[in-house]
């Protein structure tokens, strides 16, 4: 599919709807790169949660903590105060395993992180740019790097004219 064509789509899915397929696109990356640790799961888990929680804030704290982008690349003074949401040993844990994996799985799923806090404290325009560019990234990043690739148009019914873009709730284990 072309890029025009995907924009177009996007743009009619909601922030939500966004977030759920870069999560497949993780899931798949997973699958095909048969990457098992305990650790991808407590990171989906968090990933998820955005697609259902009416706490987004919450949420921003706690996946701020799991982002690998602040793992890798901040020393913190006070593992405590500057992860609140993770104990001292999850933060070590985190670290020596995104050390541990590829760049594209880290960049994919930093990228996916960008589709959630993209919009959190501002408005959503007339289809959330600051989502769609991230998205988009995700979706380069899997055609390159993905023998399957999740099917986009069936995230079409997860509407961006619902919930002032937000869309509505979408349950991780029905999500196609």
């Amino acid at each position: 599919m072309n890029i025009d064509k995907q924009i177009e789509i996007l743009k009619k899915i909601s922030i939500r709807g966004r977030l759920a397929y870069g999560m497949k696109c993780l899931e798949q990356y997973v699958k095909e790169n048969e990457i098992n640790d305990e650790l991808i799961d407590k990171v989906f888990d968090i990933l998820w949660e955005f697609t259902t929680s009416d706490e987004l804030d919450v949420w921003d704290e706690k996946i701020s903590d799991f982002n690998p982008k602040h793992i890798l690349n901040i020393k913190p003074e006070k593992i405590e105060s500057e992860y609140p949401t993770i104990t001292i040993n999850e933060y070590y844990e985190l670290k020596k395993f995104y050390e541990n994996s590829d760049t594209d799985f880290i960049s994919m799923i930093e990228k996916v992180i960008e589709i959630g806090t993209g919009n959190l404290y501002g408005g959503t325009d007339e289809y959330s740019s600051w989502t769609l560019e991230p998205t988009l990234e995700v979706i380069k990043m899997s055609e390159l790097k993905l023998e399957h690739i999740p099917d986009i148009t069936k995230f079409k019914s997860f509407e961006y004219s619902e919930d002032k873009g937000w869309g509505k709730k979408i349950n991780r284990v029905t999500c196609e």
